[in-house]
């Protein structure tokens, strides 16, 4: 696996496991479940925009360069 593989996979990874903490406190704190559920695609978004700003705004990673070029 090429090094950009790795830091998009560890990048989706880091994504994943905030969606679930978020969802995991809102159910704790008794948030209805309809309202998880349908803010969960939103919080992708919001994720992926704020990926393009800090890392490669052609893979939407964290991790990646900005000056890395797609292949």
């Amino acid at each position: 696996m090429n090094k950009n593989a790795q830091l998009q996979t560890a990048d989706q990874t880091l994504k994943g496991a905030i969606i679930a903490l978020g969802s995991y406190v809102a159910h704790s704190k008794g948030v209805d479940p309809q309202i998880i559920a349908l803010s969960i695609p939103v919080v992708s978004g919001i994720l992926a925009y704020v990926s393009t700003l800090l890392g490669n705004k052609h893979t939407a990673c964290l991790f990646v360069s900005k000056n890395d070029k797609p292949e």
